[in-house]
């Protein structure tokens, strides 16, 4: 999933409906809501460590997704 979220492709729901779509192809998804949400969360943090300072719109869309309790009710 990392790969789909740090690419400069434009950054929209479709794709990371792919990235996800793709976790469960691979049998990387558990079926666990809070341990999707774990997972989801290290992910983005990942990610959004390794995006630079000057691509604003992906860094803020990735951070319109929140962290915790908020991310959890989004899901």
């Amino acid at each position: 999933m990392e790969e789909f979220l740090l690419t400069r492709e434009p950054l929209d729901i479709i794709r990371i409906s792919t990235a996800l779509y793709i976790r469960v192809e691979q049998g990387e998804w558990t079926g666990v809501l809070e341990k999707e949400v774990e997972n989801f969360t290290n992910v983005l943090e990942k990610v959004l460590k390794q995006i630079p300072l000057d691509d604003v719109e992906r860094r803020k869309k990735l951070q319109s997704f929140g962290t915790g309790k908020k991310l959890a009710k989004r899901v």
